[in-house]
């Protein structure tokens, strides 16, 4: 018993042989393909067998008869007048000499096919055929004798293409696959999928299907002859076995059997992720090398008035195949949808794409149920991203995390998000087709109330000309709604907009790193956000250090024109201990982004410095002694405290400047 039987593939396949097996005595014109055999090489049903005579008879050519003679004096009879009477001993002759250059064992020595000297055998062949079609307006043939005749060629021809038609192709190499896993995304890390892979090099697929022109040549011979016989059904199912045959221990080789629908719902994520990957490659070598490879073949051996009888012959040749891919397909669009798993979906819908565009070549796209099977379970895939990114947008409302992430440093969801849409993006014109077709499932979100002001009008992206960008807008709007509601989860306003602007900047960061995001959402969009991160930069500003500068104004220190000592005393004492508090606080926050971190930084430094320098200088002289006590810092060592804030580690202490 197969091996395989217990699988989806297996089954289909036992089913297959048994059916074949039932009605091996059958016509070979009702015999039906079907590409599961344990080896490409054994055909069940053969429809040379049902060719062959049921009596055997002494095909020997006798010693003493003139093969050439018999032949020149029969063409010379039928060419003289419509209706010949033909010598018995002639066409006895021409019987004996058809049935010895017909033996079963001929065609299929192996190096039969590369061997010149059967050419002149072949040619006898090919030109009984006419012959024989003369022969049945002698006065005196007998037809069953002249149909016996034509029978016993067409099974010697069935069988040499047969035998033409098996070459052995060297197993394909792995086709590389645009693939991003889900666990590379994760609400509490910034993990990015792996770079690319380089293009393909050419390889074995080249090679496929394997044939020489001399052997097109034959192929094409033999069709014609076939056909013209009216053995088109014949004809048709042994390339259509043969062929699928082929096509199947292609697939084999990339683990094709190895699929099972029915394995689909047991499986976890992460094993049945692999075999995702399996099926995508599948799909995109049969789509990419196998299909354009098959139809070349037949357009060639299927030419001119015969290429019609192809069209309907080639979707018969890989309906089986593809049925059984996308009866796996349509079992993994009914599983439990996840935001996570929407990169899989994405390569699956774009493999069936390719095998609908393969499957239908140059030619309009055929009405056909095998087409509108790839096209069915292609738009429940597309169903099925429309709901993940709909799954994406509620784990952004449902986030509501009651702590604060420390150090107003970038949230992981913020992190999530982009990176979603960034890798989401390479597939932006899949995505496009795919919200353009399931526009119904997934109307916009409206905007929360608690929506920053980053909120997009309609002059900021055109949502008719691309859904992608109204989707990402609308996940853009509650993710700055969800920041807006964390960062009041920060007591200190100036950690609260540290945060904001930690966040707001990743976001455009990321944005004009991605040239498809940043396409889509605008140059209007960037600005804005530029502009909302400002905001947040200046109100930090306001809740900081101009508290802190307003310790060290010149307003109420001199009375009556003479300098206060007990005020300039208390301003000082103010400065110090607000500044170590400053220092001792925001050395602890975060903000990664070295260029952010550089501009606040000098922006703080601008602002302090020279207000400090100022007063240091004005009033130091005041001091006879203790100065150290009251004047704790340099200028200098403000500026080298400043330089050690939002790296997200406590202070240290440092060495101080003397007068």
């Amino acid at each position: 018993m197969d091996k395989h039987r217990n699988s989806f593939i297996g089954r289909h396949r036992w089913r297959a042989n048994n059916n074949n097996n039932n009605h091996l005595e059958s016509s070979p014109r009702s015999s039906s393909f079907s590409p599961h055999h344990k080896s490409p090489v054994v055909v069940p049903i053969d429809p040379a067998d049902h060719l062959q005579s049921s009596d055997d008879e002494d095909d020997e050519l006798p010693d003493d008869l003139d093969h050439h003679q018999i032949i020149t004096d029969l063409d010379a009879l039928l060419s003289a007048e419509d209706n010949p009477e033909l010598p018995d001993h002639i066409i006895h002759a021409f019987s004996i000499i058809v049935m010895s250059k017909t033996k079963k064992t001929s065609p299929v020595v192996a190096d039969h096919k590369h061997d010149d000297n059967n050419d002149e055998d072949e040619t006898f062949l090919y030109e009984s055929v006419q012959r024989l079609s003369k022969m049945k307006t002698a006065a005196n043939i007998d037809e069953k004798l002249v149909g016996k005749l034509l029978q016993r060629i067409m099974m010697f021809m069935g069988e040499q293409l047969r035998t033409l038609l098996l070459v052995d192709v060297p197993a394909p190499d792995q086709p590389k696959l645009k693939v991003i896993s889900t666990k590379h995304f994760s609400f509490k890390t910034e993990r990015c999928p792996p770079a690319l892979p380089p293009p393909e090099p050419a390889s074995k697929q080249e090679d496929y299907p394997g044939f020489s022109e001399q052997d097109i040549n034959k192929i094409n011979k033999i069709v014609r002859t076939m056909i013209s016989a009216g053995y088109k059904n014949e004809c048709s199912n042994v390339y259509s076995i043969a062929r699928g045959n082929a096509l199947y221990e292609q697939l084999r080789r990339l683990d094709f059997e190895k699929l099972n629908a029915e394995d689909v719902q047991k499986l976890n994520w992460d094993w049945l992720e692999q075999d995702l990957s399996r099926w995508i490659r599948i799909i995109k070598h049969f789509s990419k090398f196998l299909i354009p490879a098959e139809r070349k073949l037949g357009q060639t051996v299927f030419s001119d008035d015969h290429f019609h009888i192809f069209r309907g012959l080639f979707v018969n040749l890989t309906r089986s195949l593809i049925t059984s891919l996308l009866d796996y397909a349509a079992a993994v669009a009914m599983m439990k949808r996840s935001a996570e798993r929407l990169f899989k979906f994405l390569d699956m819908y774009e493999a069936l794409n390719g095998l609908r565009e393969s499957m239908n070549g140059d030619d309009p796209p055929p009405d056909n149920d095998l087409n509108v099977e790839i096209s069915s379970v292609a738009e429940r895939i597309g169903e099925g991203v429309v709901n993940m990114f709909g799954d994406l947008e509620k784990s952004i409302r449902q986030d509501a995390a009651k702590t604060p992430v420390p150090g107003g440093a970038v949230h992981p969801l913020t992190r999530y998000v982009l990176n979603y849409l960034k890798y989401a993006c390479d597939y932006g014109d899949t995505l496009d087709q795919i919200f353009q077709q399931n526009a119904k499932l997934n109307p916009l979100l409206q905007v929360p109330a608690t929506t920053s002001s980053m909120s997009l009008s309609s002059e900021d992206i055109d949502m008719e000309k691309s859904p992608l960008a109204a989707q990402i807008a609308s996940v853009m709007s509650l993710l700055d709604g969800n920041l807006a509601v964390k960062s009041t989860l920060y007591k200190d306003p100036s950690l609260r907009d540290i945060f904001m602007m930690n966040n707001g900047r990743y976001i455009l960061q990321k944005v004009k790193g991605s040239g498809e995001i940043k396409k889509l959402m605008g140059d209007t969009w960037c600005r804005r956000r530029s502009s909302e991160v400002r905001h947040y930069h200046k109100s930090y500003q306001r809740e900081t250090w101009a508290r802190l500068l307003q310790c060290i104004t010149q307003e109420g220190i001199q009375v009556n024109g003479k300098v206060n000592k007990r005020v300039l005393k208390e301003r000082f004492k103010n400065f110090n201990g607000m500044f170590d508090e400053i220092h001792k606080t925001q050395s602890g926050w975060v903000v990664s982004e070295e260029q952010l971190q550089s501009e606040l930084r000098a922006s703080i430094s601008a602002v302090v410095i020279p207000a400090y320098r100022s007063f240091v200088g004005r009033y130091k002289h005041h001091f006879e002694k203790n100065v150290d006590k009251y004047i704790k810092y340099q200028p200098e060592d403000i500026e080298a405290l400043i330089e050690t804030l939002f790296e997200g580690n406590p202070p240290t202490s440092m060495s101080r400047k003397r007068f």
